[in-house]
């Protein structure tokens, strides 16, 4: 190799560590941890219909359009489903009253707030309004 293509090589080479370099530094950006994390959304659940039939009871739940809805004593709450760590659905856990990410063990409270674990961000809250069997959750 003459000394023409070594120096190409070597201005290659450095181009692909910078440009890898970026790809990591993006990849390890977090998340505006004052931004909640979640899908626009604008639906409606039938609390007489058998695929809703746990909102009838405190603590249950049903997942829908990327949306975490819960009984809480006759009010209704809703909070985004994707963990703003990885991604992975929430569940929620009536006997810690809480929001937990199966994944790596984050947790959020019933306002959406990261109470523990590597969430860098709250999940979005939802408005829910109930009208007769109807709770239509926007936001």
């Amino acid at each position: 190799m003459d000394r023409k293509d070594f120096l190409k090589t070597c201005s290659l080479c450095g181009l692909g560590l910078t440009g890898l370099g970026t790809l990591i530094e993006s990849c390890t950006k977090p998340i505006n941890s004052s931004t909640p994390q979640g899908p626009t959304v604008n639906f409606t659940l039938d609390l007489s219909k058998p695929a809703n039939a746990s909102l009838g009871t405190l603590g249950g739940s049903v997942s829908s359009n990327g949306v975490v809805v819960v009984n809480l004593s006759g009010n209704f709450i809703a909070v985004a489903q994707s963990c703003t760590h990885n991604g992975c659905s929430v569940g929620y856990n009536p006997g810690s009253n809480n929001f937990v990410c199966p994944c790596h063990g984050g947790t959020f409270d019933t306002s959406g707030k990261v109470t523990s674990g590597p969430p860098p961000a709250p999940l979005k809250t939802y408005t829910v309004v109930k009208t007769g069997n109807i709770l239509t959750i926007s936001g």
